[in-house]
């Protein structure tokens, strides 16, 4: 009898076993996956720009570099895998069986035609410190020369939360009517956009530190599709953009154009700056790993 439980234990402890290296397959990348990106940014003497990237949490892999129509660059971002200790990571968030990273690099105007050139002709790929060499895939990538300058509009403030919320408050030199913002259409559903005319004396640092001090249902201004366009912002006034982040499982890094005219019929644009990076649930982060297995369609 005591033979039987020894070797029915045994037999348990192995399925279990096996069980759990099953388990823990299913949720391992093959290869890193860099997440989709959308970059739309003036370009300077040295521009730079992020890719994030997932791995598994149970080895040290970090990007090393990527591989734009045959020229390399390196990802400027501390880490340390040689030291082969998981932990010792350059991660940005930590799931369950993955790390999601960030690689920043940085371009001079050359390397940025080359970079370009690359994602034109899906000549871009991203080597890992495992030797591992993957294409990446871009939604958008675009540098566009730099504007001139207009003092019509300024910015006064910009401000962002840990609740999503990012915006700028602009002041108008003189009196002006601003057409509708127009963002990409693949972007409309990572965002909600409020416009709050501010007509008050106070400081910039005091509108944010009342826009700031909400929550976005509580911020008393219209969404920008309930507002008849064009807007009129008279001389000296402001207004508040204020933009609520949805979470996202891609990078965009966009300098928008507003366009207006002033009174006397003069055209211009200013340019809004929006910053979203990755912010993934452990539910993302599954079904990334399932797509990346052919598991999920």
């Amino acid at each position: 009898m005591k033979k039987n439980w020894f070797w029915g234990i045994l037999i348990v402890i192995i399925i279990s076993w096996l069980c759990n290296i099953i388990y823990f397959e299913l949720h391992q990348l093959e290869e890193p996956v860099v997440l989709d990106s959308y970059i739309d940014i003036q370009s300077t003497e040295y521009t730079n720009f992020s890719l994030f990237y997932l791995t598994n949490s149970s080895e040290v892999v970090e990007l090393e570099s990527i591989i734009a129509a045959g020229f390399t660059y390196s990802n400027e971002q501390n880490f340390f895998p040689w030291f082969g200790d998981a932990t010792a990571q350059s991660y940005r968030q930590e799931f369950t069986h993955q790390y999601l990273k960030q690689a920043i690099f940085t371009f001079d105007e050359e390397s940025l035609k080359q970079v370009v050139k690359g994602v034109q002709t899906n000549e871009i790929y991203a080597r890992f410190t495992n030797g591992q060499v993957v294409p990446v895939k871009l939604e958008k990538m675009n540098f566009q020369r730099p504007h001139n300058v207009t003092n019509v509009i300024s910015s006064k403030a910009s401000f962002g939360s840990n609740q999503g919320i990012q915006g700028n408050i602009l002041e108008a030199a003189e009196t002006v009517r601003m057409n509708a913002i127009e963002l990409p259409d693949s972007l409309m559903n990572q965002i909600e956009l409020k416009v709050q005319l501010l007509s008050d004396t106070s400081s910039a640092s005091i509108n944010v530190e009342k826009i700031m001090s909400k929550n976005w249902e509580e911020i008393d201004a219209p969404l920008y599709d309930d507002i008849e366009w064009s807007l009129e912002i008279q001389k000296g006034d402001s207004v508040g953009l204020i933009f609520q982040i949805k979470d996202s499982d891609s990078y965009v890094n966009i300098e928008n154009d507003w366009s207006g005219r002033t009174e006397s019929g003069k055209a211009f644009t200013h340019t809004i700056p929006l910053l979203i990076e990755p912010n993934l649930s452990n539910k993302d982060v599954v079904d990334i790993v399932q797509q990346a297995r052919g598991e999920l369609r």
